[in-house]
């Protein structure tokens, strides 16, 4: 009987992850939201749905294992987890159940029950109406309470903003919160847990955009960090996971590090997006996580692999913040290629034009992969870049 993998995505960024759950042996069902998703034709069968059409996904799901063998569920946005839940419940798969994706999705509720359990997490509070912020403890941070890709969010340092900054939080949320402000060095971690246990597939950097906007503009695999911190951040991310109640399936966190310590800002029961995941981890270790994933589907069995080592290259990605028009992508991959080990370049179908104020990742025309011997080399490309690129790119 066909095994089959539900895939909730098919856009060109998800070529690898559907590429890859073919050659496990998987039949690969996918949807999409997009009647014409970019690499929709690699899956076996396709079907126009949207990932946070649960009621649909999850009849589908249904059909599916009355003819076959549904042996998972794979998404790699928050957009999704809710049906890929419902369908590991309705199913009994292996995976992340209901109640623990509502938690990880509700910032707030999440880091209060982190913080119980011993996580170290900023402290945060809900917004209510009305409310007088001259008694915060300036800097913080205002964020939607479920929102993601870095939508909504504004580091304000006087109470004066605070208003502004929430009204601005609210358009991607009904429930807003305040948070204290952590510095740090951005650390995203991947990880797969197996009857409560994780196994680690991967760390990088981040690097975040000037402040008062705080959003990724690049990061990096390796980090310049000891064996025993990196330990430590994936110890954090699993007892994050098991605060939440994510004994099974995919998880990522968002961590800030300074001066050996780790503050714990988000953890999600989905990898990090493809740019991280399928790009920059695999790049960097050559081995996929999510080929590991799909593997332990069809096996019902643990993971194969959970010591991944680099493979001796620095591997940076970046993403693309265009300032003005017109830009001619080709010739500066033309040129970079002259100078470097460019790895792989996306770039949106439609690019954007102009935009004068990045404040979100959704502004990004696109991005780029590139190999380093060392992390100097990787310092020197981007003073380079920013030299060469100035008032094209943020």
């Amino acid at each position: 009987m066909k095994k089959v993998l539900i895939h909730i995505g098919a856009s060109k960024l998800q070529e690898n992850t559907l590429k890859w759950a073919k050659e496990a042996g998987l039949y690969v069902v996918a949807t999409d939201i997009d009647a014409n998703a970019s690499s929709k034709d690699i899956a076996d069968e396709f079907f126009n749905i949207s990932g946070t059409d649960v009621a649909s996904l999850l009849a589908l799901s249904k059909k599916l294992n009355y003819l076959y063998d549904v042996v998972g569920v794979y998404c790699n946005s928050d957009f999704g987890l809710e049906a890929a839940s419902e369908i590991n419940s309705k199913l009994s798969l292996k995976g992340c159940l209901p109640k623990s994706v509502k938690l990880s999705l509700n910032k707030l509720q999440a880091k209060k029950l982190m913080f119980r359990k011993g996580v170290p997490v900023p402290l945060s509070f809900t917004v209510i109406e009305d409310s007088k912020y001259e008694n915060l403890i300036f800097p913080v941070i205002v964020k939607p309470a479920d929102s993601c890709g870095s939508q909504g969010v504004s580091f304000i340092k006087q109470a004066q903003d605070v208003k502004k900054a929430i009204d601005h939080a609210y358009k991607y949320s009904e429930s807003v919160m305040i948070e204290e402000y952590v510095d740090g060095d951005g650390v995203d971690t991947i990880g797969i847990m197996y009857d409560g246990v994780l196994y680690p597939y991967g760390i990088g950097s981040r690097v975040f955009s000037h402040l008062p906007y705080c959003f990724p503009v690049h990061g990096c695999s390796p980090l310049e960090m000891i064996d025993s911190e990196v330990r430590l951040a994936y110890s954090i991310t699993e007892k994050a996971a098991l605060a939440l109640g994510i004994k099974n399936g995919p998880v990522k966190a968002d961590l800030l590090y300074k001066n050996g310590r780790f503050t714990l800002i988000e953890l999600t029961p989905r990898f990090h997006g493809d740019v991280f995941t399928s790009k920059l981890i695999f790049y960097s270790t050559n081995v996929s996580a999510v080929q590991e994933l799909f593997n332990s589907m069809i096996s019902k069995s643990l993971p194969k692999k959970s010591h991944i080592r680099n493979n001796g290259k620095i591997i940076l990605w970046k993403a693309l913040f265009p300032l003005i028009e017109d830009i001619d992508f080709e010739n500066i991959f033309n040129e970079l290629r002259e100078r470097y080990d460019l790895l792989d370049v996306f770039i949106n179908k439609n690019p954007l034009k102009v935009v004068n104020m990045h404040i979100d990742n959704s502004t990004s025309a696109g991005f780029f992969w590139v190999a380093f011997n060392s992390h100097q080399e990787l310092k020197d490309f981007l003073s380079y870049f920013k030299h060469k690129y100035e008032g094209q790119f943020l």
